[in-house]
């Protein structure tokens, strides 16, 4: 990995693109035992997290993001701190000493893989067709699932790695001494999530953002009445959850935490699942956050003018619009910049260029880039051109061939020799152009897909849920005001409340 090359000092003829990777996990539960019932933390770091930086940094040219969400940072830190999941236990039971139960739990969970990666490997294809088919498992053909399963969820490269290659190889008829082998380059990625991150944002070559604490949806944490604007007709809780106080905490407290793992202060925020509203813009302002970052939706509706439309070949046609630079305006804090993101062009990556050859998908991104280019030069479009792609970083890349390796390193090589398109960090881009931003009115409450709330509120399960959310922090605030509980008892109540309000669980 190389140190990120110096820049030229950015021009506002250029088209500016800011790519921004989102990697977050919901905190997942703990049984008895403090084991953790889901796997895909550390799964995800072992075959997403860990090398969509290192991929970065063989591109010296590049300026990329990368949101890092504060309850996955958690969750990593607790890997490294020895905690570990259900699947990694079951993994490390001996084959031949594998209870009834503990064979089901084989059966049921350890084919939670993409079938086209189980197809990577022929010894796996023929448990999972032989589980289909309901034959009998072998003490060896639980103990070949056990190693298999791990290593699907391994990064290509670590597969090809000194540690791994000849496991791979082998594909089979696996003993008890292979399994730590998988367990441990797992850890060391978990481990060199955190530190490459960290290295490569010292180096200038990525920006490192963050999320508020527990990503919830804050401007319903902040007042559950924002929900009727974008959809008035929501079936609402019978109290209204309204606590801006928890919003602050939320934003102060995932700033902290970053920072803490991190040895750095985001300065900016991609809010959980891109929720804003002019209400919460004012905390993040006030929190010493630069920038925030949400989807078209949101501008559309601020701006009144609905959707963007899009020509035949996709492109923008009100781009001067769509790709501009805005603020929110506050009357006692920071004006907020916010961007926006081009859903068109950042769901192909989610959704659509695994079916494309890597070099393809590629080359469609840039055209599409060029295009929209050329309509900012028809429209005589003056100043900054940004155009904001943000993308769930860990879950499409099981869908692409080869990890996706193919369409990000194309990507990355056209973006790195491309005449036309300049990446930068929204912080570099605010750095230079932020006096250019316009400013917005009253910023519509919606979210990243939708001009709503609707995915976290509006249906009977989720006002339940919310009357429940706010019956405990009516308790809560109850024992804090009795002084009926020690300090410490209220300092871990409180932080399993801020946990509760994350977004996952609506």
């Amino acid at each position: 990995t190389t140190t990120g090359a110096a820049q030229p000092p950015l021009n506002p003829d250029d088209l500016h693109l800011v790519l921004l990777w989102h990697q977050h996990q919901p905190l997942y539960p703990k049984d008895e035992n403090g084991v953790v019932t889901r796997p895909w933390v550390r799964l995800h770091a072992a075959k997403d997290y860990w090398d969509m930086a290192e991929l970065v940094g063989r591109y010296p040219d590049l300026r990329i993001s990368f949101n890092l969400t504060p309850v996955l940072l958690l969750q990593l830190e607790e890997i490294m701190d020895g905690t570990r999941d259900s699947y990694w236990v079951h993994t490390e039971v001996p084959a031949e000493q594998l209870t009834q139960e503990e064979r089901a739990f084989l059966l049921a969970r350890f084919f939670d893989v993409n079938p086209a990666i189980i197809s990577r490997f022929p010894r796996y294809e023929e448990l999972s067709n032989q589980r289909d088919e309901g034959a009998e498992f072998t003490t060896q053909d639980y103990l070949d699932l056990q190693v298999l399963f791990n290593l699907a969820w391994t990064d290509p490269d670590l597969l090809d790695g000194p540690v791994l290659r000849d496991l791979v190889a082998k594909g089979r008829d696996f003993v008890e001494a292979d399994k730590p082998s998988v367990l441990t380059v797992h850890l060391e990625a978990v481990a060199a999530t955190l530190d490459i991150h960290e290295r490569l944002w010292a180096e200038g070559q990525i920006e490192v953002t963050t999320t508020p604490l527990a990503h919830p949806i804050l401007p319903l944490i902040s007042d559950t009445d924002l929900a009727l604007v974008g959809d008035p007709t929501a079936i609402m809780p019978n109290e209204r959850f309204r606590e801006p106080i928890d919003a602050r905490e939320q934003v102060t407290r995932g700033l902290d935490f970053a920072e803490r793992l991190l040895g750095r202060r985001p300065a900016g925020m991609w809010p959980g699942e891109g929720a804003v509203a002019q209400q919460v813009t004012s905390i993040w302002a006030s929190e010493g956050v630069t920038w925030v970052a949400t989807g078209e939706d949101v501008l559309g509706q601020t701006l009144d003018t609905g959707s963007f439309e899009r020509d035949a070949e996709g492109t923008v046609v009100d781009a001067d619009v769509l790709y501009a630079m805005y603020e929110a305006q506050h009357a006692r804090n920071p004006d907020l910049p916010i961007l926006f993101r081009d859903v068109t062009i950042s769901d192909l990556i989610g959704f659509e260029y695994s079916g494309m050859s890597g070099q393809a998908a590629a080359a469609d991104f840039m055209d599409r880039l060029e295009r929209a280019n050329n309509r900012l030069e028809e429209l005589g479009t003056g100043g900054p051109k940004v155009v904001t792609i943000i993308v769930d970083g860990e879950n499409a890349w099981e869908y692409y061939e080869d990890d996706g390796k193919e369409f990000l390193n194309a990507l990355y090589t056209n973006l790195s020799t491309s005449d036309l398109v300049r990446t930068v960090t929204p912080s570099e881009l605010l750095a230079e152009f932020g006096d250019e931003a316009g400013p917005l009115p009253d910023v519509f409450p919606a979210s990243w897909f939708q001009p709503n709330f609707a995915t976290w509120i509006g249906e009977p399960e989720e006002a339940t849920a919310w009357d429940a959310l706010g019956a405990t922090r009516r308790a809560y605030a109850a024992a804090a005001s009795s002084e009926s509980a020690a300090p410490e008892q209220l300092a871990a109540a409180y932080e399993a409340l801020l946990f509760a309000e994350g977004s996952d669980w609506f």
